[in-house]
């Protein structure tokens, strides 16, 4: 499929560094990229985690695009942009989506917030492409998109609740980098 062939009805849904997304049906949208290098890294991202519940179905490929399933739900950005808390709930979801990456062996164990979809109590995660081929032990994009919103600090506290060796070494990673992550507790 090329942008020509899209359904008459198509929708842009997103416009980011790799390409344009299209919702082109109830379930499926169509993610094209500029650059068709990352495509091939991406498909290979979807098929290595495709049966995990974090992950959109990927049903067809294509040299630069793939056919994905639409997540019809709010990025998890936009959820706590309007509520301005993050709830225990919420934490145990991004914890279940780290853990989940980790066991899926992404190498780059981050997600930016506006890449989290939350959809009926579940979560689904966007934009792998660089999920097998760079290398963040730590959430850092995550964390600092917490951070911004001034909600690094009540998050943090629900971590150490619920993973303490999690917690450790975050709170590890933000103390060696204040700077970046402003004034959060160190206890």
């Amino acid at each position: 499929m090329d942008k020509q062939h899209l359904p008459t009805d198509a929708v842009l849904i997103g416009r980011g560094k790799q390409g344009m997304v299209y919702r082109i049906s109830a379930d499926r949208c169509i993610k094209f990229y500029k650059n068709k290098e990352h495509a091939r890294m991406e498909y290979t991202a979807y098929r290595l985690a495709e049966r995990s519940p974090i992950i959109p179905k990927l049903y067809e490929y294509g040299e630069d695009y793939l056919v994905l399933e639409f997540i019809n739900g709010h990025s998890l950005k936009r959820t706590l942009e309007n509520t301005k808390t993050i709830s225990r709930a919420e934490s145990e979801q991004i914890l279940y989506i780290i853990h989940e990456m980790k066991r899926l062996g992404f190498t780059r164990i981050d997600i930016a917030l506006f890449h989290i979809y939350i959809h009926e109590h579940t979560c689904k995660i966007i934009d792998l492409v660089n999920s097998y081929n760079k290398e963040y032990p730590v959430p850092k994009v995550m964390l600092k998109g917490l951070a911004k919103l001034g909600l690094l600090s009540p998050f943090m506290m629900h971590i150490k609740d619920l993973d303490s060796d999690m917690y450790l070494i975050w709170m590890d990673h933000i103390a060696t980098r204040s700077d970046q992550y402003g004034d959060v507790f160190t206890n």
